[in-house]
């Protein structure tokens, strides 16, 4: 009895290495050979904070490959704009000015959406915002800004809109998180801790949709390093072609075809995704050492 329960342990601990070499064998084969990108067009597609820099470009591509655009931004004046950018080039856009740190205001919009646009099918939760400072000269008001727009609006938009997915097991939502949603840096205390949450809540919901066997929604989050707008800070690094700044437009495009290719997590730049996935399993004095190197 306690030979074949031996037995029994040591085939279960083969056959679990067989298949992580397998897993790893069709990443590797993945890398040089993409699968094929999904096409968008007629898909309804929402995207927050979609009246400037990334969200604007998220739309506009989107829009050029024939999907139907709900846009969500705050400043209605410029979601308005990206809305008739749409429109001048014959494609289709619904704008709407929510905030989106406002869970009532969310859940208010969502009812207007489906009964005037209809149920999307992808979420592109892009709203944020940013402030570089230390911790403790950070407002409570500030503090719970950042919380509310990246991840409190992030956690009430896809609650909205997810049910619709499950019941057809179909759908997409893609969570722009940050590169700090992996790494704690100095100044961006509260930004960090929202990023962080961001991620956790991808990682969990697509364990929970993987248990439920609802494959057909996918869950993908995005962790750029820096994209380019006049108010961002200029980071000062060793190896600037290791961490590009991008521009939104660049982004949005690198951004669309990973989630075109159902990828679970994209890096921007994509050079990026084995030094953080790396970065995890050391030590977190040897995090700092690199850290500091890194930093000119």
């Amino acid at each position: 009895m306690v030979l074949w329960e031996a037995s029994a342990v040591v085939t279960s601990f083969i056959v679990l290495n067989v298949k992580a070499f397998a897993l790893l064998l069709i990443d590797l084969f993945q890398l040089f050979f993409p699968p094929e990108q999904k096409s968008l067009l007629g898909k309804i597609i929402l995207v927050t904070g979609a009246g400037q820099n990334l969200g604007r470009e998220l739309s506009l591509q989107l829009a050029n490959l024939g999907a139907i655009l709900i846009l969500w931004d705050l400043n209605e004046e410029t979601n308005n704009q990206t809305a008739e950018l749409i429109r001048k080039k014959g494609g289709k856009a619904h704008s709407y000015a929510v905030d989106i740190s406002d869970q009532e205001a969310i859940a208010a919009t969502a009812t207007q959406v489906r009964k005037e646009v209809g149920h999307p099918e992808l979420v592109f939760n892009n709203a944020g915002t940013y402030e570089y400072k230390p911790f403790l000269s950070h407002t409570p008001k500030e503090i719970r800004r950042l919380i509310n727009v990246n991840l409190l609006g992030n956690i009430w938009v896809t609650h909205e809109f997810l049910g619709h997915m499950l019941d057809h097991n179909s759908g997409h939502i893609i969570s722009i998180s940050s590169v700090l949603g992996y790494i704690g840096r100095t100044n961006v205390v509260p930004y960090c801790a929202s990023k962080f949450g961001v991620k956790g809540i991808t990682e969990a919901l697509a364990e929970e949709l993987r248990t439920n066997r609802r494959s057909g929604v996918c869950i993908t989050a995005v962790h750029p390093f820096l994209i380019s707008n006049i108010d961002d800070v200029k980071p000062n690094l060793k190896f600037p072609w290791l961490f590009e700044i991008l521009e939104p437009s660049d982004a949005a495009c690198r951004i669309i075809r990973g989630v075109r290719r159902n990828e679970e997590e994209i890096f921007l730049p994509e050079k990026l995704k084995p030094l953080m996935v790396f970065s995890k399993v050391l030590p977190r004095k040897l995090r700092r050492l690199f850290g500091d190197y890194m930093e000119a």
